[in-house]
């Protein structure tokens, strides 16, 4: 997207020539050409930084999308444990009942960390204000669960 002025050819804005100018119909002279591309600078930022708060957007939306399948994917892993801790309480054997406690709160341990990296990958793309910043940013969900 560009906006420059040519003595012989109009106004070029976007890949097309104009000879006069697009809104008002009337000839370029010096004020209105520099009028107009201060306008037409500040519609590209704009658009600019639109387009930035949509792709963090839809960035923000992939994150928490792929934090609440791989949680509820891996959610039988946490219903067995209960199970086996069931079991176990049932049974009345302490030795099992510790281990169920155990491995169940190392799932559960990493099902939070898993919750605590989304935030922090939620808090660090909120904190990104250019595009470069967007394209380094990576998430990965598969963290050791």
């Amino acid at each position: 997207m560009s906006c420059e002025y040519f003595a012989d050819k109009g106004m070029k804005i976007d890949g097309n020539y104009w000879l006069v100018h697009p809104q008002t119909g009337v000839a370029w002279n010096s004020t209105s050409i520099e009028d107009y591309k201060k306008a037409y600078e500040a519609q590209q930022i704009l658009l600019a930084q639109e387009r930035l708060e949509s792709e963090k957007a839809d960035q923000l939306a992939t994150i928490k999308e792929a934090v609440f399948n791989k949680l509820n994917d891996e959610q039988w892993r946490v219903q067995k444990a209960q199970e086996h801790l069931l079991m176990a309480e049932l049974a009345g054997d302490q030795a099992e009942i510790g281990l169920s406690k155990a491995h169940l709160a190392e799932l559960l341990s990493q099902r939070e960390q898993l919750r605590l990296a989304s935030d922090k990958a939620e808090q660090t793309l909120a904190d990104i204000s250019t595009s470069e910043e967007l394209e380094e940013f990576t998430f990965d969900v598969n963290i050791s669960l």
